[in-house]
């Protein structure tokens, strides 16, 4: 696989391949004010690369420690281009995590809207 891990200070996303998806493990803290300049062009790769390999996308938001309100639209953007470029994509997070449980429960309402989407609280 062509992708690689994001990096930022304090900040990382994981990609590996696992399965039948390229598994994306979020980890640690985003604090970056304007994180899609970061998570858009990423995602691109990400898309391009899932597309190319006909892989689904996870996202595995569990190790995450923390998440900033700003990075709710990207993941909004994200949700919405694997639906219409049909590819499986799951977001799954620490339903015992306020902080995560608020910011997801507006991502599973989008990801309803597809059946190439969901959202889960573990």
């Amino acid at each position: 696989m062509a992708l690689s891990n994001l990096t930022m200070q304090d900040f990382e996303i994981e990609a590996v391949v696992s399965g039948s998806n390229i598994e994306l493990n979020w980890k640690g803290a985003m604090h970056a004010p304007n994180p899609e300049d970061v998570l858009d062009p990423y995602f691109e790769q990400v898309i391009a690369e899932a597309l190319k390999a006909k892989l689904g996308v996870k996202c595995n938001f569990v190790p995450l420690e923390y998440m900033n309100s700003a990075s709710i639209p990207p993941l909004i953007a994200l949700l919405r281009t694997l639906a219409d470029k049909k590819i499986q994509g799951e977001f799954v997070y620490d339903s015992n995590r306020k902080v995560q449980s608020a910011s997801f429960r507006a991502l599973d309402v989008i990801a309803r809207k597809s059946k190439y989407t969901s959202v889960r609280g573990i």
